[in-house]
């Protein structure tokens, strides 16, 4: 066996020099920090031979092996010293860093094995000097450095070189400088003998072999495992399948896509027929509805015109004997002024016409006593509001117009009205003082009516204010203006009432009476204090009544309110608020019974009941100004428009009083008004009238028994012909009028504009808007369309059928013109969607004339589609699925089936090492597992063994017969290489073709357990074990260590942990170790300084790292047998029952 046996370092992080001889298994241990992983990342980098695409350095410290990321170390950060972010020992350094290998039995010479590293703070990457793997001696640092002033340096590159080569031999060194890979390949030849052949592939599965045992991940299910720590990424080279799939794809993809232009192209025309066929109706009824229109026109014309000449004639004839009417009218008129003028003689020479004007003259100075009477009535009754203003001054003065009042309610000058001129005597004979007492009293309602206004405008302010949104209702004018005035500085101002709550609503009226007006206590952020106190002295006069807090006076993180204190009836989310109660009030005690209300300091109960100390009173506060709260403001706010609804009767009803009250003394000043008549003035004159009025009424019937000799009687009957022959003659010249409108009408009509039916424009517009539409449809189709129109109205009269004709062609043109603009629409949406699918073309686009231009257009693309495209692309798609059909089969199929074959070798193989190495009496096995997703392909792979010809029926499309056996397999396997959402790279990797499965056959009983079972449900250790087992069969698996046997040469087998077992107990821990022994695998790990004692019996090396300052330094210890004997027999874990039982009685 090829055994490490030393480590050497020369400026590789804190190590500036350093030589660690090792034997057998070896234990790293140190603090954390202290370079444990900087060994084991050196024997990395190493043996990947600074390989970035394998190595991951300080994997556990980075990301405690969560992720297979690159590491956020690197080689250049080893050998500057990385000690921070931006702090590095050095500046530049020359590292060689190298282990050596001897093998325990002699048979062959050591091997050293290492790089030679230039890296400068001013390069991101190191510069490899030399991959060299040497034969034939143990290289140390002394072959590394040289000596100046007593000082060790790193000697140059090419010094070494040369002393290595006359120390071995140039036969015996080897460096392969440029390619890490070249260099690994070497070394294997030098400490894996078992490998017949060292390729790549067994230098990759070396390379990562060591770097999982190193990065391990202990979270991860068993098929990631497997993938990525057992199996070689192998991937296969299917970049011209893909290219030829691909084609095979877009060929199909353009196949469908024609279809779909052609289905799209198909229903296009189909609109585009729909469209032809409107504009043929549209046609049809529009030579239908002019011709209608011009029949009607003619008919209407020759209607008007036959009522125009009728109209005339009877117009003519009453003009005729209005004339005539005429003429007797003046012989009537003469007739009856001769009548007057004999009546007029007689009169005058009997006195007639005197007494006439005396009678008028009397009847007039009647009327007029009645209307001041009733005018002087108005002005009393107006007086009755007076009467209810008791206490205004003059309630003296009431009973007189109250008497005044009730003479006048039913009082007529025509009827005895003595009880109204005794109470119009009584209140004129009154004190005229009483007038001046009433205009008082008027000036008072007005006065108050004002007033109520002014307060009813204020109370609709602040609602309006609440309803926008301030929501202050319930504060004080006072203290609204400060907190305006602070929101318009950029303060944010809040009142002590809307930042607490009542945590017990019985104590309510006594917390707010108690508060009073420290209720409405404004508080700002406590960095505006200053400002704020600024803004309120600058305001004295305008803030008198609010009040602001000291918040730089209050402790809001103070000691909270004692319990039984007024404070505890507060809650709030402002501490500012609850420190400000408790140090106003923080000492106020709240008393349940008068005793504690007797005891010594402040008190207060729930009446409101207040002891300050010295004087007690009553603070309950009356609910109407409660303010705490939400509910409080909620009701104050109702309160308040209650209020305000209620001053708005009340002014309502002050206004009408002050309104009766101006009135009635406007009329009581005209009643007092000696140029006014009195009733007894105005009662007075109408009687007098009236017997004036008798008289000469009497004295005219004495005349007209007399007589006149009939000229009234004869004036009389003139008078009743001359009614006769008026009315006659009314009547005619209604006649007259009526006729002469309609003939004006139909002439009106006649000589109308085109718009009038009837007119003689109209007819003419008609037949010139005819003979437009008369070429444009064939005539005989819509004479027959037309006469069967025609013919189905015959219950009608002729004109009215024309216009029903014309009515009914209009509609449906209208209609046709709307499915026209509906399809054109249709059509240029369906264009849209076109282009919008498969591009815009130059020949046409949505705005052009759909039957002119985009029709032929539609034709000739499906024609060319039809013929000669589609077909071409056909012929396309079978070429290319040949082609893939043959590279799936040659290249894919095959190689896919030797990577296959390859995997269950590699995994037979090592479930036949697991075979017989049991771990905790449990027998170990891989087990993989198909994914149904590649099922196709896999199913592929076994046809392509069994019937290699079925494979020529792939792409085939239809022309796979129906009984083909393999027929579903591969339209399978084409749906999911056609699929264009499938990404093909997932094919390249054959390890994502399975899912994979460990598992744990128990030796005695035959259980078996799988992995994904114990993750779930087991401990940390249980979770744990099959990674280290799967790990080790695959390290021994790579060095070929579990199958020497006697005459074959064994290699090395290092098997390097980083932190192992973190999550087993010490007997897990120790059974791992015994199973790598087992295994035949030389162990190192690292682990802090508590995990050594669990180890400690399997281990042969003790390194202790430690870190002094920037610097570190390994000390080595050997154990012997006898040791690691004692250390077994203080193993509390290998005692037995008595052992341990005597142990502890000592």
């Amino acid at each position: 066996m090829m055994e490490l046996r030393h480590v050497a370092m020369v400026q590789w992080h804190l190590f500036d020099s350093q030589d660690i001889d090792l034997a057998g298994h070896t234990g790293v241990f140190g603090e954390n920090r202290s370079g444990k992983s900087t060994i084991l990342d050196m024997a990395q980098v190493v043996l990947t031979g600074g390989n970035r695409n394998v190595q991951r350095l300080n994997a556990v410290a980075s990301d405690k092996g969560k992720s297979r990321s690159a590491s956020k170390r690197t080689v250049v950060d080893y050998c500057l010293g990385a000690l921070g972010e931006d702090e590095r020992k050095r500046d530049q350094a020359r590292t060689y860093i190298c282990l050596g290998f001897v093998d325990t039995e002699g048979k062959r010479s050591p091997v050293s094995i290492g790089m030679a590293i230039e890296a400068r703070r001013s390069e991101t990457n190191e510069t490899v000097l030399g991959r060299f793997v040497v034969s034939g001696k143990i290289l140390t640092t002394d072959d590394f450095v040289e000596v100046r002033d007593g000082k060790r340096f790193p000697a140059d590159w090419d010094n070494v070189r040369s002393r290595i080569v006359s120390a071995v031999g140039q036969e015996n060194f080897v460096n392969h400088r440029d390619k890490a890979i070249d260099y690994v390949r070497e070394y294997m030849r030098k400490l894996v003998p078992h490998a017949s052949v060292v390729g790549e592939q067994n230098a990759n599965s070396l390379q990562k072999a060591v770097v999982n045992a190193m990065t391990l991940d202990h979270d991860q299910t068993a098929t990631e495992f497997v993938r990525n720590y057992i199996l070689e990424k192998n991937n296969m080279k299917v970049g011209e399948l893909r290219e030829s799939i691909r084609t095979y794809r877009n060929i199909n993809d353009t196949i469908r896509t024609m279809r779909e232009k052609l289905e799209a192209l198909v229903g296009l025309r189909g609109i585009l027929g729909e469209l032809a066929e409107s504009h043929e109706r549209k046609a049809r009824e529009q030579w239908i509805s002019k011709r209608a229109d011009w029949f009607a026109a003619r008919g209407a014309y020759a209607n008007e015109l036959a009522k125009f000449n009728e109209e005339s004639a009877k117009r003519d004839a009453a003009k005729s004997e209005m004339d005539f009417l005429g003429e007797e009218l003046k012989g009537i008129d003469a007739e009856i002024r001769r009548l007057d003028i004999a009546i007029s003689e007689h009169d005058a020479k009997t006195g007639r016409a005197t007494l006439d004007q005396s009678l008028t003259s009397a009847t007039q100075a009647i009327n007029r006593a009645a209307i001041e009477f009733e005018r002087r009535l108005d002005a009393v009754r107006s007086l009755q509001a007076l009467s209810a203003m008791k206490g205004f001054g003059f309630d003296e003065f009431i009973p007189l117009i109250s008497g005044l009042t009730r003479a006048a309610k039913d009082a007529s000058v025509e009827r005895p009205v003595n009880l109204l001129l005794d109470a119009e005597s009584r209140l004129l004979a009154s004190d005229r003082t009483s007038l001046q007492r009433v205009d008082q009293a008027r000036r008072d309602l007005i006065r108050k009516v004002e007033e109520e206004r002014a307060r009813l405008r204020s109370l609709e302010e602040r609602l309006r204010l609440h309803s926008s949104g301030e929501g202050s209702v319930h504060l004080s004018d006072d203290t609204r203006n400060l907190c305006r005035k602070l929101r318009l500085a950029g303060m944010s101002p809040r009142v002590l009432c809307d930042l607490v709550e009542l945590s017990d609503v019985a104590w309510t009226a006594a917390a707010e009476g108690l508060l009073g007006r420290d209720r409405e206590a404004v508080f700002v952020d406590r960095p505006d204090i200053a400002r704020a106190t600024a803004l309120f002295k600058d305001g004295r006069r305008e803030f008198r009544r609010a009040s602001l807090v000291s918040l730089n006076k209050l402790d809001p993180n103070g000691p909270g309110p004692r319990p039984g204190s007024f404070p505890t009836l507060f809650k709030s989310d402002d501490h500012d608020a609850i420190a400000f109660i408790i140090r106003r009030h923080g000492t106020v005690r709240l008393a349940e019974t008068i005793a504690q209300f007797n005891e010594p300091g402040r008190a207060l109960m729930k009446d409101g009941l207040y002891d300050d100390g010295l004087v007690r009173t009553h603070r309950a506060a009356e609910p109407s100004d409660f303010k705490i709260g939400k509910a409080a403001q909620i009701q104050a706010f109702h309160d308040l428009k209650e209020q305000a609804e209620q001053l708005l009767e009340d002014c309502a009803r002050s206004d009408a009083a002050a309104r009766l009250a101006d009135t009635a003394h406007v009329q009581l000043g005209r009643i007092f008004d000696d140029k006014q008549p009195s009733f007894k003035g105005i009662v007075e004159e109408y009687r007098k009238s009236t017997l004036e009025r008798r008289e000469v009424e009497q004295r005219i019937a004495a005349l007209d028994g007399a007589g006149d000799g009939g000229l009234r009687k004869k004036r009389q009957a003139q008078l009743d012909l001359k009614r006769r022959r008026l009315e006659e003659r009314t009547t005619q010249e209604r006649e007259y009028l009526k006729h002469t409108r309609a003939a004006d009408i139909a002439n009106h009509t006649i000589e109308s504009g085109n718009s009038t039916s009837g007119s003689k424009l109209g007819m003419k517009v008609a037949w010139s808007l005819y003979g437009q539409y008369r070429v444009l449809y064939d005539r005989n189709s819509g004479r027959s369309s037309y006469r069967a129109r025609f013919e189905a109205l015959s219950a009608k009269l002729i004109l009215d059928r024309h216009r029903a004709i014309a009515i009914e062609a209009a509609k449906a043109a209208s209609r046709a013109d709307e499915d026209r603009i509906g399809i054109e629409r249709r059509v240029r949406q369906a264009l849209g969607h076109y282009f919008d699918k498969f591009g815009v073309v130059s020949t046409v686009g949505t705005e052009s004339e759909p039957l002119r231009e985009v029709k032929p257009w539609v034709e000739l693309l499906i024609q060319e589609m039809e013929e000669n495209e589609l077909r071409r692309y056909e012929r396309q798609a079978r070429e290319a699925a040949d082609k893939a059909a043959t590279l799936l089969r040659g290249e894919f199929i095959n190689a896919l089936t030797s990577r296959i074959s390859k995997m269950e070798r590699e995994l037979s193989a090592m479930n036949h090492g697991l075979t017989d190495h049991p771990f905790h009496n449990e027998r170990y096995s891989f087990h993989h597992t198909r994914l149904v997703e590649f099922q196709p392909i896999l199913k592929i792979v076994e046809i392509s063994k069994t019937s290699p010809e079925a494979l020529d029926m792939l792409f085939k499309g239809d022309e796979v017969p129906e009984e083909f056996p393999h027929r579903d397999t591969l339209r399978e396997i084409e749906a999911l290489l056609e699929d264009p959402d499938k990404d093909f790279s997932v094919f390249e990797d054959y390890r994502n073709f399975f899912t994979f499965e460990i598992h744990m056959e128990d030796i005695v009983s035959g259980r078996t357990t799988r992995w994904e079972t114990r993750r779930g449900t087991g401990s940390g250790a249980e979770q744990q074990v099959p990674i280290y087992v799967a790990i080790g069969a695959s390290l021994a698996s790579v060095y070929g260590s579990g199958r020497s046997g006697a005459g074959r040469p064994s290699g090395m087998s290092v098997a390097i942990f980083d932190e192992a077992f973190s999550k087993m107990d010490g007997k897990n821990q120790r059974q791992m170790m015994s199973f790598y022994k087992k295994l035949g695998l030389q162990i190192v790990i690292a682990a802090p300084n508590e995990k050594r004692v669990a180890v400690l019996e399997h281990i042969d090396t003790v390194v202790e790292v430690d870190r002094i300052g920037e610097s570190a330094r390994a000390t080595v210890v050997e154990l012997k047998e006898r040791a690691r004997k004692e250390l077994r027999a203080m193993d509390p874990d290998l005692m037995s029952d008595d052992e341990l039982k005597k142990m502890a009685a000592e």
